[in-house]
């Protein structure tokens, strides 16, 4: 068994923002966020890591998930960085919330303002509004 369980959050209504996301990504950007989360899930600690961060100031409390895939656009290398966004149950060890995704653009982030987004989730989560689901 991994050491870390990886859930999703679904608003009232049943719709799950990371789903949704997912499901708008084109096959390799699916591809690495698969990867990136299988490796996660069997990671101990990911602090270790980078493709983690724990965000501070102001969205303390959230997580990123970080990968990047490279592509050709005009014949010249581009890289696309992707920023997954959850939380950890404040009672349960071991267990990532995934809450919506992202992609960060020459530092504009695709939808705009995710962090405020997630934020609103978790407190929705920690409200009781909602429901999560294995994700992986």
């Amino acid at each position: 068994m991994a050491p870390w369980r990886i859930m999703a959050y679904y608003l009232e209504g049943d719709t799950c923002p990371i789903r949704d996301w997912y499901d708008s990504q084109d096959i390799p950007v699916q591809a690495e966020f698969d990867v990136t989360l299988g490796t996660l899930a069997a990671t101990e600690d990911w602090t270790d890591t980078k493709v983690f961060q724990e965000l501070k100031r102001q969205h303390a409390g959230l997580g990123e998930i970080r990968f990047t895939l490279e592509e050709l656009r005009l014949r010249q290398k581009y890289v696309r960085r992707f920023r997954p966004v959850g939380i950890w149950p404040p009672i349960v060890e071991n267990e990532f919330i995934l809450l919506l995704g992202c992609e960060k653009e020459r530092g504009v982030y695709i939808p705009p303002d995710p962090f405020t987004l997630a934020l609103n989730y978790r407190q929705r989560f920690l409200d009781g509004r909602g429901r999560i689901d294995d994700y992986l």
